[in-house]
């Protein structure tokens, strides 16, 4: 969740600095993002990150014990099909931008249009990671298919003129960002109701 506010942050700050013609404002934000997605792959590599997200994990939840689960069956036709699907994703999102930046396409259809291939994305990469991840997290792709049809249907909640590159990067951070933390506090009541089952089991094992 951090990370996605970071990176929302440098990409609204480049877009700003780019309309504005500050390039050497852009160019920090650049770098930085190029820094923080280098960081992110470190991190997602096994071999180099798997001893920080385990090492970040223990700093937070540590106290509270740990609990394995099932993993992701991931065949390598599927790893394949992943990367296949995130560069089709990717090409779509670059298309887009492009077709609204030259005019051919109004800004404010750019999230209807990548709804039509982002929401899918969403789904797909849900499918992919259960039950690692929980339903709650296609609490994103639904409000944004709730925001494409709301636009189509009229109503102003889009950005105009030189923001208008924003109404696609805005929602799909902000509705990431809302979606993990309604599935982080629901993972904390839930578990608090899992420890309150057990001392109830505990105190009736024992003759209380």
């Amino acid at each position: 969740m951090l990370v996605g506010l970071i990176v929302a942050f440098l990409s609204a700050l480049v877009v700003t600095a780019l309309v504005k013609g500050k390039m050497v404002l852009a160019g920090i934000g650049i770098v930085a993002l190029a820094a923080m997605f280098t960081f992110l792959l470190i991190i997602i590599r096994r071999r180099f990150g798997g001893k920080y997200q385990v090492w970040i994990d223990q700093w937070i939840y540590g106290h509270e014990g740990t609990a394995t689960m099932p993993q992701p069956k991931l065949t390598k036709k599927n790893k394949w099909l992943g990367f296949v699907v995130g560069v089709v994703v990717f090409i779509c999102t670059i298309g887009t931008y492009h077709l609204c930046t030259e005019g051919h396409i109004a800004f404010k259809y750019m999230l209807p249009l990548s709804a039509m291939f982002f929401v899918p994305f969403l789904v797909f990469q849900y499918s992919q990671q259960r039950p690692k991840i929980g339903p709650l997290v296609l609490i994103c792709p639904i409000l944004y298919t709730i925001h494409a049809v709301l636009i189509v249907a009229g109503v102003p909640i889009f950005f105009t003129g030189n923001r208008g590159i924003l109404n696609m990067a805005l929602p799909v951070f902000g509705y990431t960002f809302l979606a993990h933390v309604i599935s982080h506090v629901y993972s904390r009541y839930a578990l608090k109701k899992l420890k309150g089952l057990t001392y109830l089991e505990g105190d009736t094992a024992n003759g209380n």
